[in-house]
């Protein structure tokens, strides 16, 4: 087992966040695991991580007091070694569709949110010259589809300053890790879910977008999703390196997923195809 570390969970009441804090909890962890709102009426889910050990703590990194809530609680305990940004939602929707208030909701959540809790954690990290940051992006990061775009436009924006925040950080010690999960078993497109449909306009009641947002929101999609808690399992494993991960070095992407690994040979394939426009780019 991996020395017990004290982890800060976004979005842990439901799917990927909840199956990350169960599974740090197995492994020996101390996990604080973050809410939104109220408890809720099903009380399983809560009860089941507090008998682990877990311990729930309201935070809405859409807020803007959650830098400050966030530096309280690593007051509170002591420190925080391990942040994972799990929290976040989908629009469905064409880009033309989608209206700009709900651009800026998703955007406050999805990029500005983990901002917040970055900036929480880091002056503590920083004078301790150790901790873990982890960014919970998404395979369409790697490979967009149809209606998804401003889904996709909020993780484009989290790797650019994620990348940059890693190499920001390594003098002080710290970790940054971005995990490209794929299609995964949970309510994250749905709208019992925290998946927000848009209405289409008459030009996109048929053809692509509405196609691929009907599969999206199916039972057939859930089906095909990789299982949420073997994804956490991966996600706890490289950052803690036990298990499957044993002896592997991941230097900042953790793509999971058999589509994301699909989309990752598709941008492999683009990029080669730039490097040899050399003659164009290496006239300028």
């Amino acid at each position: 087992m991996s020395q017990s570390n004290v982890w800060l969970v976004t979005g842990a009441s439901r799917g990927l966040g909840f199956d990350i804090a169960k599974t740090a909890l197995k492994a020996g962890h101390k996990v604080l695991a973050c809410y939104r709102g109220n408890k809720p009426q099903d009380m399983s889910k809560w009860d089941e991580l507090e008998a682990l050990g877990g311990i729930w703590t309201q935070l809405d990194v859409s807020s803007e007091d959650a830098e400050s809530r966030v530096k309280a609680i690593v007051g509170e305990q002591g420190r925080v070694d391990v942040l994972v940004n799990n929290a976040g939602y989908a629009i469905l929707g064409s880009i033309e569709d989608v209206p700009l208030d709900k651009v800026q909701a998703i955007f406050n959540t999805n990029f500005i949110g983990t901002l917040r809790t970055i900036k929480g954690v880091l002056p503590s990290m920083r004078e301790r010259k150790s901790g873990t940051i982890v960014n919970i992006s998404s395979s369409n990061a790697i490979n967009p589809i149809p209606a998804l775009g401003i889904y996709t436009a909020t993780k484009f924006a989290m790797e650019g300053y994620t990348e940059t925040l890693q190499a920001e950080v390594a003098a002080f010690g710290i970790r940054v890790l971005l995990v490209e999960p794929g299609a995964t078993a949970t309510e994250f497109a749905s709208e019992t879910g925290t998946g927000v449909r848009t209405q289409p306009s008459e030009p996109y009641q048929d053809g692509i977008v509405k196609q691929i947002t009907d599969f999206l929101t199916s039972e057939q999609y859930a089906s095909m999703g990789a299982p949420s808690i073997v994804v956490a399992e991966r996600i706890v494993e490289t950052i803690d390196g036990t298990g499957s991960m044993a002896g592997k070095e991941v230097d900042l992407r953790l793509p999971l997923g058999k589509d994301t690994g699909a989309g990752l040979g598709k941008k492999a394939t683009l990029f080669a195809n730039l490097a040899s426009l050399e003659n164009v780019w290496g006239s300028v």
